[in-house]
Parts: structure tokens; C-alpha cells; sequence
């Protein structure tokens, strides 16, 4: 399972990292986030029309665990995100 929302530490060495970078950057960086986030929930939209399909119930759990660890991810993305608009309000002050 992914390990960025049980890892507050990251998220802080994130905060640091993003605090160097130039203002483009950071709009640049959200956007690959955002990008990044969209295709991981087509992909879990695809894995669950993929659990609809097949009768295979191992399969349909280890699928069902991709989109756990998906989710995961994505909760870590967005709050990256948060991170950068917070770094952008506070150079905007």
C-alpha cells in the first residue's frame, strides 16, 4: 500500500523542497499533479468496469487492492497540491 498519507515527513520535506522552486515552477508542478491524478482515476474507472466483467474472484480482489493503493496515492497527490497553493498564497502576501 502506498505510504505517502502515513508519512507525514514527506509531505513536510515536499513543503521544503517546493519552497526553493520559482513561482512557474510551481504552477507547473500542480499541473503535472493534477495531470497525474486524472489518469489514476481513469484507471481505477477502468479497473472497476474490469471488476464488473470478470467472474474471477482472486482477481477481482487483487484489482480491488490496485484501487485501494490508487486511492492512497491519490490522497498523498492532493495533498501535495494543497501544499503548493499554500506556497503560492504565502508568496502572494
Amino acid at each position: 500500500m502506498a505510504t505517502s498519507i502515513d508519512e507525514p515527513d514527506k509531505l513536510e520535506v515536499f513543503a521544503l523542497a517546493i519552497s526553493q522552486l520559482p513561482l512557474e515552477n510551481l504552477h507547473n508542478e500542480r499541473a503535472r499533479i493534477e495531470n497525474s491524478i486524472g489518469h489514476l482515476e481513469r484507471s481505477n474507472r477502468e479497473i472497476e468496469d474490469y471488476i464488473a466483467e470478470t467472474d474471477d474472484d482472486k482477481e477481482k480482489k487483487e484489482m480491488r487492492g490496485v484501487i485501494l493503493e490508487n486511492e492512497d496515492v491519490i490522497i498523498g497527490q492532493k495533498l501535495r497540491i494543497e501544499i503548493i497553493k499554500s506556497e503560492i498564497t504565502r508568496r502572494s502576501a
